[in-house]
């Protein structure tokens, strides 16, 4: 192979590189729309948020992310039919999208569909054991059915699961006192102020389920958490590359080759030394990004 040839296909592999990296980190016209739906969101402006998140589905009707977005939107402008089809739109494209368990749950809760409610609050838990927003949510549900000692139970678990958990110790407080235990009711009560929770008044059971709803939004349009088809691929080539460069160094400094440019220059070996386990490290790091 001739010296030009050599330094073609080098200055070849190098644009390839830096397009590569490029590409992984440009922000797809997706990920645009669902970032100005989420904020639109934020600022109670819900019509208009539903519009970006159905742009993001028209392009990418698989987006779990997008369903997910648009059931929250609809479930905050209170339209629980269009937000539990759209939830339920999200758990078909990814059914470990646990929030959207969750907030489905949620809107059965306030529709008082209180079965369907407990089996999304119990999927949350079977896909994550230690949910302590799953078990509030069970322990409202209870406490709607009458069921007060399943209900404190619920809370309990809660509370295992997130021991700052202010509102559990709340909602339990709640609970104690429809049962008339009021030693127990009064210590979940100092509890929950301790937390910084400035209680309710204690009449009973309680219909207002405080801040149950989950409120993160998923803020870039992907799938089980995994980026971008395109970003993907992208990082993967790249990843490729620099293996290939890695090796390439590696092979040089395991045979001593000699490297000399224009007849004068000479690279020394020390570099490719340096070189190896820093191109094989971005090579690792490119191949692990790429499943993220």
């Amino acid at each position: 192979m001739s010296k030009r040839i050599k330094v073609i296909t080098g200055i070849f592999i190098i644009l390839m590189l830096s397009a590569a990296v490029s590409i992984s980190y440009a922000q797809n016209p997706e990920d645009e729309a669902l970032k100005k739906g989420v904020d639109l969101v934020r600022h109670d402006r819900f019509d208009e948020a539903i519009t970006e998140f159905n742009k993001v589905i028209a392009a990418d009707p698989k987006s779990a992310s997008a369903y997910y977005n648009l059931g929250f939107a609809y479930d905050k402008k209170g339209d629980l039919e269009k937000a539990i089809l759209n939830f339920t739109k999200a758990i078909e494209m990814d059914i470990a999208l646990t929030d959207a368990y969750y907030n489905r749950g949620f809107a059965y809760y306030k529709k008082g569909v209180f079965d369907k409610a407990i089996a999304d609050y119990n999927k949350v838990i079977e896909i994550s054991p230690v949910s302590a927003d799953a078990y509030y949510g069970l322990g409202l549900v209870y406490s709607q059915k009458g069921d007060l000692d399943k209900a404190i139970s619920e809370y309990g678990q809660a509370i295992k699961a997130r021991p700052g958990f202010a509102l559990a110790y709340d909602a339990r407080a709640v609970a104690y006192v429809t049962k008339k235990n009021y030693l127990a009711a009064l210590a979940d009560v100092n509890k929950a102020q301790t937390l910084g929770f400035r209680s309710r008044p204690l009449k009973g059971v309680s219909t207002d389920p405080g801040s149950a709803e989950k409120e993160p939004l998923k803020a870039s349009n992907n799938r089980s958490g995994q980026g971008s088809p395109t970003q993907a691929l992208a990082l993967t080539v790249a990843g490729i590359i620099f293996l290939a460069l890695g090796i390439m160094q590696l092979i040089r400094v395991m045979r001593k080759v000699k490297i000399v440019v224009n007849d004068r220059i000479v690279i020394p070996l020390w570099l490719s030394m340096i070189a190896s386990p820093v191109m094989l490290m971005l090579a690792i790091y490119m191949f692990i990004a790429a499943r993220q």
